[in-house]
């Protein structure tokens, strides 16, 4: 209860999308540009600069991990 407070891991920031106001008053989700991304993220550094971000160019890397294990599995198959 009064113990040391654990190390918890750095939350990750989701910089590939942004909150916009609807016509009716209501909100949702939009993409960024690059530019919009590049300026979120040296804002969020300001305040935390060990944070971890998830951007468009890792989000383009995680689309493409399928591939990655599929030629695994194919190596893995072959021996």
């Amino acid at each position: 209860m009064f113990g040391r407070k654990k190390n918890a891991s750095e939350p990750v920031y989701d910089v590939t999308q942004k909150i916009k106001k609807t016509w009716w008053g209501g909100t949702k989700l939009v993409p960024t540009t690059k530019s919009e991304q590049r300026k979120m993220k040296a804002e969020i550094l300001k305040r935390n600069p060990k944070a971890v971000f998830f951007d468009s160019k890792a989000k383009k890397e995680k689309e493409l991990e399928w591939i990655d294990r599929v030629e695994e599995f194919d190596a893995f198959m072959n021996d």
